[in-house]
């Protein structure tokens, strides 16, 4: 084990000790230490490997939800802002040699990433193809003659990038295979329901609190010293930034970093942090991303139903196929939680326990989630199984046949 790796276990082992946790985080951190990128891991897309269907069942279709692919930075004004300030400090002599190490490599990425703010990158391109190579792989028959393929997207270029680049995976394995994709805002209670351009927003759900009173800013002060950080980039950190913007500029540098596992670069900016700040930034990115959708994840049930919605038409005509679905991380989370997909939809009441429950690693750049479908010429049961970035997941209801559940049993909680 590196010496890194070993600080980080450490760290983790003296952060997390709730009593009952679902997942073992030391253990996940010392075979993955690349979760700490957050939502800006890049999901995997080799093989997995998966249960047997129950004897006489074979799968027939999916229902699937999938965040766009690996992107450049979404936050409009990253690059411009991260240039600006360097360059300024540079100018005023304000960089520490670490500061100009920075600069001298931004630099070089500077050109290339400028005006890409938010799209695909070549590399959520290729994830998108490979998914839905793994997809078809694994559930052949679901795509056998006649099947039909329908995907819908948001209206977002990165998420219609994906659709395509996804389909055309499928289209790969069979040129013939019958595929439709359709955007628009007509689209969007499957896909965004609580987004404000979506006109069919339901104007009430139940909303559901978090458990806990302290707030994001209060977390931030207590977790990290993210002056201490600036500290080392410029001499003096209130001359090249305002105190009130401090946060936010290095909040910018967390993700800028992160964002690197998107590109196609050997270009590594973690070196800023050590390797307490970095699990130190990867809490509060966390506490914010369950804070903002635990208390509305209700507001996304419109795509459970419509997953229910659409499932039932398959399973009355009979016909094979899938129906796919392209969106965001802020939607796949609540999305996670309105499932119960394990144990996201736990309520936390102690803010440190917060990556026990919700693992922003399960929410990477091209995170998925398929329903997959069984029937058998014996039965009239169906029967189905959940798949969260290809891995077989839990639900919060009982079966004997794990990882396999019943259709009508699931659908009475909806």
């Amino acid at each position: 084990m590196t010496r890194r790796l070993l600080i980080f276990v450490v760290l983790l082992g003296a952060c997390f000790c709730a009593g009952a946790q679902q997942y073992d985080i030391l253990q996940q951190l010392q075979a993955h230490p690349e979760y700490l990128a957050g939502t800006d891991y890049l999901c995997p897309t080799g093989p997995v490997a998966l249960s047997p269907a129950p004897k006489g069942y074979q799968p027939f279709y999916i229902s699937h939800y999938g965040r766009h692919g690996a992107r450049y930075a979404w936050q409009s004004d990253m690059y411009e802002r991260l240039n600006d300030v360097f360059s300024a400090a540079a100018e005023n002599g304000n960089l520490t040699p670490l500061g100009a190490s920075f600069k001298e490599r931004f630099d070089g990425l500077y050109p290339s990433v400028r005006y890409r703010v938010g799209d695909l990158s070549r590399k959520g391109w290729q994830q998108q193809q490979e998914l839905a190579g793994r997809m078809y792989a694994n559930f052949p028959k679901v795509f056998a003659k006649g099947a039909k393929v329908r995907s819908w997207t948001s209206t977002s270029t990165r998420c219609i990038m994906t659709m395509s680049s996804f389909c055309l995976g499928l289209k790969a394995k069979d040129p013939k295979l019958d595929i439709f994709e359709n955007f628009g805002v007509s689209f969007l209670p499957a896909i965004l329901p609580m987004d404000r351009s979506n006109p069919f927003r339901e104007a009430t759900f139940e909303a559901t609190p978090v458990s806990f009173s302290e707030t994001w800013e209060q977390y931030i002060e207590r977790t990290v010293d993210y002056r201490a950080i600036l500290s080392r980039l410029f001499k003096d950190r209130d001359k090249a930034l305002p105190a009130a913007e401090q946060w936010d500029f290095l909040s910018y540098l967390y993700f800028f970093a992160a964002g690197m596992n998107s590109l196609d670069t050997d270009l590594d900016f973690t070196d800023i942090f050590t390797s307490e700040e970095r699990v130190a930034l990867w809490k509060i990115d966390d506490f914010q991303f369950y804070a903002n959708a635990w208390p509305t994840h209700l507001g996304y049930l419109p795509i459970v139903r419509d997953i229910i919605a659409k499932a039932d038409e398959r399973i009355a005509s009979g016909e094979k196929g899938a129906d796919l679905r392209f969106g965001h991380d802020y939607t796949f989370l609540p999305l996670l939680m309105c499932l119960g997909v394990n144990g996201f939809d736990h309520d936390v009441a102690n803010p440190d326990d917060i990556p026990v429950w919700c693992q922003l690693h399960e929410v990477p750049m091209g995170a998925n989630i398929h329903f997959v479908f069984y029937r058998s010429p014996r039965s009239p049961k169906v029967l189905f199984k959940v798949l969260l970035n290809g891995r077989e997941a839990h639900l919060p209801f009982e079966t004997d046949t794990w990882p396999y559940y019943d259709w009508d049993t699931f659908k009475t909680r909806f």
